[in-house]
């Protein structure tokens, strides 16, 4: 609490605002390199899970690269009867 009162007493001797040569800092970059090629791999099995959701007139609830290139899909699958759907996880290749 004291340093909460010190930190207000400086800025109101300052005038409450920073040096005039603050803007001069250099601001920190953010490092966005290693977000790129997940992305990639989840928009790809997302696609896939479309796909194969669409061809067997499923609904899409998720789709997970799980590695090696392969995507793990869940769908609900209609029984053809008009009771509840079936909950399927199938694991594909990324095409």
């Amino acid at each position: 609490m004291k340093t909460i009162f010190a930190i207000f007493a400086v800025l109101s001797v300052m005038g409450g605002s920073l040096p005039a040569h603050a803007h001069d800092w250099p601001a920190p970059k953010p490092d966005r390199s290693s977000t790129l090629p997940v992305l990639k791999v989840a928009d790809n099995c997302y696609a896939v899970g479309q796909k194969l959701a669409q061809k067997r007139g499923a609904r899409l609830l998720r789709a997970d690269a799980v590695g090696d290139g392969q995507c793990r899909v869940v769908m609900l699958v209609p029984d053809g009867q008009g009771g509840r759907p079936r909950r399927e996880e199938v694991v594909v290749p990324m095409r």
